[in-house]
């Protein structure tokens, strides 16, 4: 499973987390050819997210949460397999 280090603001506290997510898996989709053999890019979203504050789950809020979704999915590096998983 990914992880990330993440410093979540809190009011006037800053709180170093680690989270732990997985992904759903993603298919780019097709855009070339005839219109029935095309396909919308699906997948690709956050289906589970666990943050943990030194060692110890660590509750979220829903607006942190969705931070922390919109961060994931736009800094989500893929190793390869991600891409297969779908194929």
């Amino acid at each position: 499973m990914p992880s990330l280090s993440y410093t979540l603001t809190r009011g006037d506290e800053e709180i170093d987390l680690e989270i732990e997510y997985s992904l759903s898996p993603y298919d780019p989709g097709n855009s070339c050819g005839l219109p029935e053999d095309c396909d919308p890019p699906s997948g690709g979203d956050v289906e589970e997210m666990t943050a943990f504050l030194g060692g110890e789950e660590f509750s979220l809020l829903a607006a942190e949460f969705d931070e922390i979704e919109a961060h994931i999915l736009m800094t989500h590096e893929d190793d390869g397999d991600f891409y297969e998983e779908a194929a």
